[in-house]
């Protein structure tokens, strides 16, 4: 199981490399940095934070413990939002 899976009342489309996400019960529209939506696609993809970390270092120019943090606060903003659950522990 992913890191993370979106809420059923939300959608995600990383349309041109940046990504938007639809709350469809608030019917809320919110965008993401090119960074935010590299992250969002991996922790949708990837069952750990290493995975996910590993795979991000292959596309972002940063350090472990950046993109590490970056993850977290990504995925806690969008959880505590409701616009998605955890997954499986980092």
């Amino acid at each position: 199981m992913p890191l993370l899976h979106l809420t059923d009342q939300t959608v995600f489309d990383p349309a041109d490399g940046t990504g938007v996400l639809f709350a469809g019960t608030e019917g809320a529209y919110y965008e993401l940095n090119p960074v935010a939506t590299l992250m969002l696609q991996a922790a949708l993809r990837y069952d750990t934070t290493d995975e996910a970390v590993r795979h991000l270092g292959e596309r972002i120019d940063a350090g472990e413990a950046v993109l590490r943090d970056g993850l977290a606060t990504l995925t806690g903003r969008l959880t505590e939002s409701h616009l998605a659950e955890p997954g499986t522990l980092p």
